[in-house]
């Protein structure tokens, strides 16, 4: 994509110096030119510039996480392994309203993890793990949504201790270590908590779902029992939370640990004021062995769309997806089919090559208001070396666009490629980290990608060097390694075209030297307000200083 102001040069030059009038085909070239130009221009671009804060220190290590609070209020929590978690609220006109340090009387295990972070009722509800004389434990903090004080924080669950050679042995035999996993209603105040224990002797008790309302009290509480007792081993996939009337849990269960494993996909729902969950085995994963999903529940459907990762039992080593939903106040299937972006593809091949066929698995899924869908695909590969150091090279993109009947309305295309350091990135990655904390990590934080689904139009949005717009079209790409010479670049979806046109997020910069780029994986979007906030960093030669940003998508 040529810069705006060569393309202005360019117009200036078409027209005669002689003051005769243009031909009709070089009027048409004219006019198609300066279409270009109006909607390519940053006047025009499509992310209008709000508000902005004033520059502070970038956090460069532990986890950040940003809420836009339904009051108005913007929220940046920074959780400093050294230092404990700090707060900064912003009122409603955007400026700096209150800067708290949280001191937390349980912060004495250097073991921690944020589990979940989101607003309930107004104020902010933090969920951090640790280990507590090696047993896993799970606090819950409130912090006032309007001061920023503390209001209350408590252990509401644990789980078995945990051991250097236990650990070994679920390891070795290839199962999903303890943990905790958070889910809210997206559109309320309900969550659930789900407690997973492989530790524990009997399989009845290695998954708990605790269902709680908007004042933060249990409203159910259940095991997940085994049907019939066939399945010696669980693995918890995902969870849904369906307003104040259930949860529902995707697990696979099965008997074997090897790669051969005999199991299937069910669905454990508990329902509000129960104490039993509710089973229902999903048919058609019974020759698949299942490696990882996704759920969402489709209000306008009233299904839940499940997005799975599978192999086959007879060629296990060919990964495919498959698209079901699943009715889960009748609990039974209403649909299952394979899905795959074969236009992306197509695209992929036709630009770097017959041989590069698209290789990406899904990370992502979201729900439209009005009962539509998305599904976004990554390319990830991971690298070990024998000197014990890892890597993960994050690829091209691929969106696929549904009607809620699951019909097919749109495809695309987005190469990039990156390379994130020190770990081995799982698939299903993006999805596991929603409503999280982000990790900030030795540039880490900058790569990847978010998906905005705005009140009027979706996009993608990535940081990447200004001629990847064009050399991809001659079939070549840079890896990204550091970011210093990126800037922050949106895909707007929509359309025919597979492959989409990028523009600047905050405008071109002036200088070849100066930057604009964000930290995307870490902002959040109030859709009734249209407002999207986002950690953004300037850097002006050897300078650099980061600052929120709200903008309106257009």
């Amino acid at each position: 994509m040529f810069a705006s102001t060569t393309r202005f040069y360019y117009i200036y030059n078409l027209w005669p110096a002689s003051g005769k009038p243009l031909k009709t085909n070089d009027m048409k070239y004219l006019c198609l030119l300066f279409v270009s130009v109006f909607f390519l221009h940053p006047a025009f671009a499509q992310f209008k510039p709000i508000a902005e804060s004033a520059p502070f220190d970038e956090p460069e290590a532990g986890h950040a996480k940003l809420v836009l609070l339904h009051s108005g209020y913007s929220a940046f929590l920074f959780f400093n392994p050294k230092e404990g978690i700090s707060l900064k609220l912003y009122d409603g006109q955007y400026h700096l309203h209150a800067e708290k340090e949280i001191n937390s009387k349980f912060s004495d295990s250097k073991y921690k993890s944020i589990e979940a972070v989101f607003e309930i009722n107004g104020d902010l509800i933090l969920f951090i793990s640790q280990a507590d004389e090696k047993r896993p434990v799970l606090y819950r903090m409130i912090i006032d949504g309007k001061s920023g004080n503390l209001k209350s924080e408590e252990k509401i669950a644990e789980l078995n201790k945990t051991g250097h050679y236990k650990a070994i042995r679920l390891a070795f035999r290839g199962q999903q270590y303890p943990d905790f996993y958070i889910r809210k209603d997206p559109s309320g105040d309900h969550y659930a908590v789900a407690k997973f224990n492989n530790f524990d002797e009997d399989p009845n008790r290695r998954l708990e779902i605790i269902f709680y309302g908007a004042d933060n009290k249990e409203t159910a509480r259940a095991f997940y029992h085994s049907p019939e007792d066939r399945y010696e081993n669980l693995r918890y996939i995902d969870m849904v939370v369906i307003g104040d009337q259930k949860v529902s849990v995707l697990a696979y269960a099965y008997n074997k640990v090897k790669r051969d494993q005999d199991g299937e996909l069910v669905i454990a729902s508990l329902d509000a004021g129960s104490h039993d969950i509710s089973l229902h085995e999903l048919d058609f994963s019974k020759e698949l062995i299942v490696d990882g999903g996704i759920t969402r529940y489709n209000p306008i459907s009233q299904n839940i769309i499940l997005l799975a990762a599978c192999r086959s039992e007879k060629k296990s080593n060919e990964y495919g997806t498959v698209l079901a939903f699943v009715n889960p106040f009748e609990q039974r299937v209403t649909n299952a089919f394979p899905v795959y972006p074969e236009r992306a593809d197509a695209k992929s091949t036709e630009l770097f090559g017959r041989k590069n066929h698209y290789t990406g698995m899904p990370q992502n899924m979201f729900v439209d208001h009005d009962g539509s869908f998305s599904i976004v695909f990554e390319e990830i590969t991971g690298y070990s070396s024998s000197s014990g150091g890892s890597y993960s090279e994050l690829g091209h993109l691929a969106v696929m666009q549904f009607n809620p009947n699951g019909k097919e309305t749109g495809s695309y295309f987005i190469p990039k490629n990156q390379l994130y350091y020190k770990y081995i990135v799982q698939s299903f990655y993006h999805s596991d980290r929603e409503g999280s904390a982000v990790r900030l990590d030795v540039g880490n934080q900058y790569k990847s990608f978010a998906y905005l689904h705005g009140k009027y139009k979706s996009y993608i949005l990535f940081n990447d060097i200004e001629k990847n717009g064009e050399t991809v079209l001659k079939g070549k790409i840079t890896r990204i390694m550091g970011v210093g010479e990126c800037d922050g670049f949106y895909f707007q979806l929509g359309g025919d075209e597979v492959l989409l046109p990028r523009q600047y997020v905050f405008g071109k910069p002036d200088r070849g030297r100066d930057h604009n780029l964000a930290i995307f994986t870490l902002s959040d979007y109030d859709r009734d307000r249209n407002i999207y906030c986002v950690l953004k960093l300037e850097k002006s030669g050897r300078s650099k200083q980061v600052k929120l940003v709200w903008l309106e998508p257009q």
